[in-house]
């Protein structure tokens, strides 16, 4: 009886990489296809048939990858996590002092409208406690206060800014400034002009903080 001859091993293995390459692309698009569905109609509101009709694949595919729709969620925020961070880090330390980086966060900010649409969109949705990104949501903005808070310290200790500053309070008002803002340009851009909106907040608050 003839034996058949051996898959070659480099062939076999380059048929793994390109099967998971070929997955890893398909993740990609279906990951991409819920950011645009969940920033429009959010997580309550979207299906795991709807997503799979908007990436062109089967609802038990979908499943294969994800496992259930609110794992697909947090497929989706790590990717905004992971799109975001370097941009925004860069931003924020390529000025001094730090205020004048919120100019360049706004300019990242419009640049990814639809991953700003998405996070306004899911905040909402998760201000409870068991939410599924409830935890991950406070900690974001804590987080974001935090960074403030310690850049206007190091200003403060550095003598570019007064040093009667109340740098919790003021993180707090940076924050809600830009969300406050965010919401109100997602609403109505034509009316809004984000870009010159925070420029000219960035100049109103420099004014307040310079020592005298």
């Amino acid at each position: 009886m003839a034996v058949q001859a051996a898959e070659p091993v480099s062939e076999a293995r380059g048929d793994q990489r390109a099967r998971r390459a070929k997955g890893h692309a398909q993740r990609e698009r279906m990951v991409a296809a819920a950011v645009e569905l969940l920033a429009v109609k959010g997580f309550r509101g979207t299906t795991i048939a709807q997503l799979a009709e908007q990436v062109g694949t089967t609802h038990s595919n979908l499943i294969y990858y994800f496992g259930s729709k609110e794992r697909l969620l947090h497929e989706v925020v790590a990717e905004r996590e992971r799109q975001e961070g370097p941009g925004f880090a860069a931003a924020l330390e390529s000025a001094h002092p730090s205020v004048t980086a919120l100019s360049a966060v706004a300019n990242l900010i419009v640049q990814n409208m639809a991953f700003t649409r998405l996070y306004v969109v899911l905040g909402a949705e998760n201000f409870d406690a068991g939410d599924p990104l409830h935890d991950f949501f406070v900690d974001r903005y804590r987080r974001a206060r935090g960074f403030v808070e310690m850049a206007l310290a190091k200003d403060r200790d550095n003598g570019s800014i007064r040093s009667d500053v109340d740098t919790a309070q003021l993180g707090r008002e940076v924050v809600a400034t830009l969300m406050g803002l965010e919401i109100q340009w997602l609403m109505d851009p034509e009316a809004i002009d984000l870009l010159a909106t925070v420029e000219a907040y960035v100049h109103g608050l420099q004014a307040r903080l310079v020592p005298a």
